[in-house]
């Protein structure tokens, strides 16, 4: 089978090719696993300048072919425009040209579209606009109510299938009226493996490892960090972050105040690496209020390395994390319920070691990729013999 993928734009800011976004490692994993099962499968992806690279999850030998972006984007370090704004209308159109002719050069059977809301409204659109190829959209999330809905509601009735990872979102578009598949997948990045075999300690720290900000609750596990500093003043509380343009305040008057409260900012000093905390940490404090995909990609990786979590009670993270069995889940923005959490773990590190065992456990059981292919291909088939 001959399939084009589309995802919006893989390419980053320089040495940030391993810190990549879940959107991004998915359909490039999914890229990677269709080659292998013997698919002829194509990236179509965004321009991108000199400044820009390629992440690490990029699949080798993979037929590449560029487009215009419609959207003004910044980086991991900056933000040029306001997310869900800044649409360039002739970007678009020229966009939804190149679309267009690359799948009609190629003669793909199917369209693959990764992404949100504004993928699906392409998807629709390039169908509306006489695409003859079939089209199918993975969901990361499902952002409603729309704007406009009369117009998008049309776009995506164009779509031949949607597509979704979890229960949450099949769910939530179901209740819009918008037929879903739910296909699982797995993580991509083994934490455990990217380890350089340097020397690690017996587990003593807690740790938070996303951008720092109130989306991803790291007030939250500063309050609770500022609570138990003292009372456990043989515990490592950790911040794990790269730079972010809208990171929370006080954090490093805090860390200045507790010497056991660390903030490592990527690139990380020497001797520092992500799979090395993780490998010394009892657990990993993750309190997001906003969360910007689902699975929340960090939430699988984490347990997968054996390591429970605490997280909040929302969207598909219960999902992953069973309450009370392979991690806790708590209510958005509580810092009192997590700090609980985070002693309970604390206070008994064999049973907080067994979570971490049963974690590891089910995203294994659960969460891989040995039948992403044929679930997706059932997919494909289906609305190659279904006319639109």
């Amino acid at each position: 089978m001959k399939i084009g993928v589309y995802v919006s734009v893989i390419a980053g800011q320089k040495g940030f090719e391993n810190n990549v976004s879940g959107h991004i490692q998915v359909p490039l994993r999914a890229i990677e696993e269709m080659k292998n099962a013997g698919h002829d499968v194509h990236l179509i992806t965004n321009e991108f300048g000199e400044d820009r690279s390629l992440p690490f999850c990029l699949p080798k030998d993979v037929n590449m072919h560029l487009v215009a972006d419609a959207r003004n984007r910044g980086g991991i370090l900056e933000r040029k425009g306001k997310q869900n704004h800044g649409l360039n209308v002739f970007q678009l159109k020229q966009q939804i040209s190149d679309i267009k002719r690359i799948c009609e050069e190629e003669q793909f059977d199917v369209l693959h579209l990764f992404g949100y809301n504004r993928t699906a409204h392409l998807a629709g659109g390039l169908r509306y606009l006489g695409l003859k190829v079939p089209v199918v959209v993975t969901m990361f999330g499902a952002n409603f109510p729309e704007k406009f809905s009369f117009i998008t509601k049309r776009l995506w009735n164009k779509v031949d299938a949607v597509v979704t990872a979890t229960a949450f979102a099949k769910k939530r578009f179901e209740q819009e009226g918008i037929p879903t598949t739910q296909v699982r997948h797995g993580i991509i990045r083994n934490l455990i493996e990217e380890h350089d075999g340097s020397q690690t300690e017996k587990p003593h720290r807690v740790l938070f490892w996303r951008d720092m900000t109130l989306r991803n609750g790291a007030d939250v596990a500063l309050g609770a960090y500022a609570h138990l500093a003292v009372k456990y003043p043989d515990i490592q509380f950790d911040f794990a972050v790269r730079p972010h343009w809208d990171p929370i305040d006080g954090v490093d008057d805090v860390a200045k105040a507790n010497p056991n409260i660390n903030v490592y900012r990527f690139p990380y000093e020497d001797g520092i690496t992500l799979p090395k905390l993780l490998l010394e940490s009892i657990c990993v404090v993750m309190p997001i209020r906003n969360m910007s995909i689902d699975p929340q990609l960090v939430i699988a990786e984490t347990l997968a390395t054996g390591i429970p979590i605490i997280t909040t009670n929302q969207r598909s993270n219960p999902e992953f994390v069973i309450d009370g069995e392979t991690g806790f889940l708590t209510g958005l923005g509580d810092i009192d319920a997590t700090t609980v959490a985070i002693e309970q773990m604390l206070s008994d590190t064999s049973a907080t070691a067994k979570m971490g065992e049963r974690a590891k456990e089910h995203i294994e059981s659960c969460w891989n990729w040995n039948q992403y292919v044929d679930d997706i291909v059932e997919v494909y088939n289906r609305v190659m013999n279904t006319p639109k």
